[in-house]
């Protein structure tokens, strides 16, 4: 028996094995674990891109009350995060700022049998809202090639705040020959040709028009003012004698002399009011259209409707206006800036028209749907040329063209129209700081005017 013994504990055939079974749950064990600690890890970057994308789209809708922001952010986690993990989420939103964090637990395997439950995953994130970075150029036509278009020599800088097309075509914005655009961002919906600095960037969201639910001031009575001489009203006083006058030449060369009924009609369609040098004009309902054609002309404060005619600033005009507002209403209502006129408008602060410098009451033209542009508002300038407020145009063109330099005084300008061009041989320079200006925050934001700060 003892040599027996002693042969049986000299053999090690077979430990191995023996070895091995006692040791293969622990390194099964362990082997499971590492793959279901990556599947972890994974689901921390899921939760985190999730986390981060509910925090910035809640921050950034600013129509939604506070308790509404952690509800919106919650839902939009959900919707977003496809993973299978049960995440207790927790939302907090103040002024600016929306923050949620997320726990759950991500499930194990085999390591279950040493007593893990789980692995624990905390992710939190946290976004700001970033008030200065606005848009300032936006295009709201939804197919249309070159919505935004920088042509000539000129050099459009706007390096505090975004341009924006919504146009779907693959050219909704370019730069054409030897221009140069500079800004915070470009952002077009479809994409964009040429050179930008930063690049445009494409597939971006649609951003939907600031003010369509504005409702523009009803139009009042003509506004008939001794300061302004109303070349219509003039021939319209004299209409018996004018169509007298006509139907005589018309006779005398073999016409009907009744064709000549109307004519002092006719000739009055022809022309707008029109004002001179050292005048104030009043808010009111301007019919037929406004040309201001002479120097120090000031517009008192209020709304100025142009209603049935242009707003024309021509012959070297000089015009100024603080706390104004030119409400276009119908689509003759464009407005003309011509080269060599120094105009300088500044929009109210208050009011229902707060910020806004020039708005077209597109109310007025629901009959002519599908028609775009409707219309093309050309504003030029060899003298100087400063909008401090939005320049908002829905349905028509909006040219910039410049020879000199467009809006370097302006302190907050932005642009929203159907499309724009901004071209000539100079600078185009457009910054949006309405705390400068005395201003509302200018609107729209772009779709990224949040960051992340966690």
């Amino acid at each position: 028996m003892p040599s027996i013994w002693r042969k049986y504990l000299g053999n090690t055939r077979g430990h191995f094995a023996v070895q091995f079974a006692l040791l293969g749950l622990p390194l099964v064990v362990a082997t499971t674990f590492v793959t279901d600690y990556s599947k972890a890890e994974t689901e921390k970057v899921n939760v985190k891109s999730a986390l981060d994308a509910a925090v910035v789209a809640a921050v950034n809708n600013n129509s939604l009350s506070l308790p509404q922001k952690e509800a919106y952010a919650r839902t939009h986690f959900i919707e977003n995060y496809d993973g299978k993990i049960d995440f207790e989420l927790t939302p907090k939103a103040e002024n600016n700022r929306v923050e949620m964090s997320a726990f759950g637990v991500s499930p194990v395997s085999v390591a279950e049998t040493l007593g893990i439950n789980g692995i624990e995953l905390f992710e939190k994130s946290a976004a700001v809202q970033t008030s200065e970075n606005v848009i300032c150029a936006l295009s709201l036509a939804t197919d249309k090639a070159d919505a935004i278009t920088f042509k000539g020599n000129s050099t459009f800088t706007a390096p505090t705040c975004s341009v924006h097309a919504n146009s779907i075509s693959p050219d909704a914005m370019r730069v054409v020959g030897n221009a140069q655009a500079r800004a915070k961002n470009f952002c077009a919906v479809g994409g964009g040709r040429g050179l930008f600095q930063p690049y445009v960037k494409s597939d971006c969201a649609v951003v939907d028009d600031p003010y369509k639910y504005v409702q523009a001031p009803e139009a009042g009575p003509c506004k008939v003012e001794a300061n302004i001489r109303d070349i219509r009203a003039e021939i319209l006083a004299a209409e018996e004698q004018i169509d007298s006058a006509a139907s005589a030449l018309l006779a005398r060369f073999g016409g009907n002399p009744a064709d000549g009924a109307g004519t002092a009609q006719w000739l009055a369609s022809l022309f707008e009011n029109v004002t001179g040098s050292n005048r104030t004009l009043q808010p009111g309902t301007y019919c037929g259209g406004l040309t201001v054609d002479g120097r120090n002309v000031r517009f008192a404060p209020g709304n100025h409707i142009i209603l049935g005619g242009p707003l024309v600033f021509k012959n070297g005009a000089q015009a100024i206006g603080e706390d104004v507002t030119f409400v276009m209403k119908g689509l003759p209502s464009v407005l003309r800036i011509e080269s060599g006129a120094n105009v300088n408008i500044k929009a109210p602060s208050t009011g229902e028209l707060a910020g806004l410098a020039f708005f077209q009451d597109v109310q007025r033209e629901l009959g002519v749907e599908g028609i775009f542009p409707n219309g093309e508002n050309l504003l030029s300038s060899g003298g100087s040329l400063n909008v401090t407020g939005t320049v908002y145009f829905p349905t028509q063109s909006v040219k910039v063209v410049s020879d000199s330099v467009f809006g370097a005084e302006a302190p907050a300008t932005s642009f929203v129209a159907y499309d724009l061009s901004f071209a000539g041989n100079a600078d185009i320079r457009v910054a949006v700081d309405h705390q400068e200006a005395g201003l509302p925050p200018i609107m729209p934001r772009t779709e990224d005017g949040a960051r992340l700060v966690e």
